[in-house]
Formats: C-alpha cells, structure tokens, sequence
C-alpha cells in the first residue's frame, strides 16, 4: 500500500487537468472519480465508462448516493477497499478489472469501501492514451478534466512514486507502483 505524505498532499490539492464548470465543457469523459462529480454527469445523461465513489463528500455522508445508484444501477457493480490517504492494491487490480471491462464494451462503477481521492491516479496510469478524460471534483471551484496522455500519465506515475511504501495484506507498495508503472509503458492490464 501507498500513502500520502504531507508534502504530496498539498501538492495533489492543485488541479491536474482543466478546471471547468459544466459538464457540457468536458469533451469525452471517459471515467468519473467522486460522488458529487458522478452524480452530476450521471443526472445530466452523460455515462462516462467507469464511475468510482464512496458514498462520501468531503468525508461527510453524500445524500444522494442511493440516486447515484440508481442512476448507475446497469453498470457492472466492482468493490475494493481503500483506506483514506492511500492507494492499496486490491483498489489497484480493481481499476484493472474495470478497464478491462471497460474495453470491452461495459460500464462499469467501482464502489470503494475508505476512501476514493487517489484512485485518480492508478486509474489514469491503466486508461488507454487518448482513450478520453478522466474527470474529479475541484471542491469549491468546479470539475478537473484531466486528458489521458502520455505526458499526463508520466507526470501522475512521478507522483505515484513519492509515496511511502507500507506493508498492508503481505503487499507493499512497490506491488502498486510497479503495476502503474507496467501500465504506463503500454503493459496489459
């Protein structure tokens, strides 16, 4: 498993994409990542192929997580758990379970028991380049759309390996980077 140090953690709060204030303004959301951001496309008529979220807002209960699931309620349902500040590999083979369900034609949500934040970044790492964006919630200001590129997928895998490394389940967290890392440089999934 990976966590978040403090110095990443202000790090991360800047967006790593394009802020924008409508959901008409992303081009081709390919995955959401957050409840409030899902929701908002979701209610819209906008299905991005993979949704993650969990049941959180700012770490306070979301109230229309039940709607969420209704609204995502064809998808193929997935699960992980993911404490807080981290990213764990079962959340890791989770978001490469849904790629590749993804690939293949289905929707897919990814309902994680913790918390979600950070699996924009394994989940941009195992997305295709030019596969479409991913898009997450800017609390307070509107919605990152981050465009899967080469150059972005680089730039999010230095951030991933700033993390600190702790055993979690007989796994550490090199098991996380060298799976994004695979990823990153065209590995299947």
């Amino acid at each position: 498993m990976l966590k978040l140090t403090d110095k990443l953690r202000v790090e991360l709060k800047k967006p790593y994409g394009n802020l924008v204030f409508s959901v008409k303004e992303v081009k081709n959301p390919v995955a959401c990542v957050g409840d409030v951001v899902g929701y908002t496309f979701l209610s819209s008529g906008i299905l991005p192929k993979i949704l993650i979220f969990d049941g959180k807002s700012e770490r306070k209960p979301f109230d229309k997580v039940e709607e969420l699931k209704n609204l995502s309620s064809n998808y193929v349902h997935l699960k992980a758990r993911n404490p807080p500040s981290t990213i764990t590999l079962e959340v890791v083979k989770t978001i490469g379970e849904a790629v590749r369900l993804a690939d293949r034609g289905n929707f897919v949500r990814i309902f994680v028991e913790g918390e979600e934040d950070l699996t924009l970044i394994p989940l941009i790492c195992a997305l295709r380049e030019n596969s479409g964006s991913v898009v997450y919630g800017q609390p307070r200001a509107g919605i990152v759309d981050v465009e899967v590129t080469r150059e972005k997928k680089l730039l999010i895998l230095q951030l991933l390996e700033q993390m600190v490394s702790i055993k979690h389940n007989g796994n550490n967290g090199d098991d996380v980077i060298d799976t994004c890392r695979r990823w990153v440089n065209g590995s299947c999934r």
